[in-house]
């Protein structure tokens, strides 16, 4: 079936693109839903172009004349959503690391959405706190979405990590943290996290996205 007939379809229901796995990951499969690329495990979401909502919706509230500089560092890489809805979105030109320590992740994100984008994007294949320790490069806008299924791993949850991101931003640079909202067991994980954010971060704030949690480093910019 034709790509194109197959898009025109998923505005009616959802169709499967390819479905594959890998040892991060036992299943991945990549949706075409309302004509966009959407990419799932058993009980998560990751990838779901502009219509990721919790990032399209941050993305748009920020003040982009207060962040002047053009270094991006996503982790976690997806299909590759938050690049495709800065470039196609919101236009804006940036230069992109990211880091996503699957490969079969960062297959499907070459041949659904980063080929098809103009942004120059250098995609590592590591686990993103090595990638952080050796690492000497800063950033003006880090998105932090690294998920295990729909668990962040602890050893991206902690002082260290956070302390260590923060140690990543340029002078007036960004973060964005991205978090499950969607139970009581989030919300109890979220109530010890914002204590040790908002330690590092103290100028913080957090939007309630869906079923999502996003906490800005610095509430300056949002518009």
């Amino acid at each position: 079936m034709a790509y194109s007939v197959k898009k025109f379809l998923s505005y009616f229901k959802d169709v499967s693109l390819e479905q594959t796995s890998s040892n991060y990951n036992p299943h991945l499969e990549v949706l075409l839903v309302d004509g966009r690329h959407q990419l799932i495990t058993k009980d998560a979401i990751y990838s779901f172009d502009d219509k990721y909502d919790n990032f399209y919706r941050s993305l748009k509230k920020i003040n982009w004349e207060l962040l002047t500089g053009k270094k991006v560092l996503v982790l976690g890489l997806g299909l590759g959503s938050v690049i495709y809805i800065l470039e196609k979105k919101l236009n804006r030109i940036f230069e992109y690391t990211a880091v996503e320590i699957d490969e079969e992740i960062v297959r499907l994100a070459q041949k659904y959405t980063l080929n098809h984008l103009q942004s120059y994007v250098e995609v590592m294949v590591v686990d993103a706190a090595q990638y952080l320790r050796i690492n000497n490069e800063t950033y003006d806008l880090i998105l932090m979405d690294i998920f295990q299924s729909a668990v962040i791993p602890e050893k991206f949850q902690d002082d260290v990590f956070l302390s260590t991101l923060k140690s990543k931003l340029n002078d007036n640079g960004l973060l964005l943290y991205n978090r499950m909202y969607a139970n009581k067991s989030d919300l109890n994980e979220n109530e010890l996290f914002e204590s040790q954010f908002s330690e590092i971060f103290p100028n913080n704030t957090v939007l309630s996205i869906k079923d999502n949690l996003v906490y800005f480093s610095d509430k300056k910019y949002l518009q």
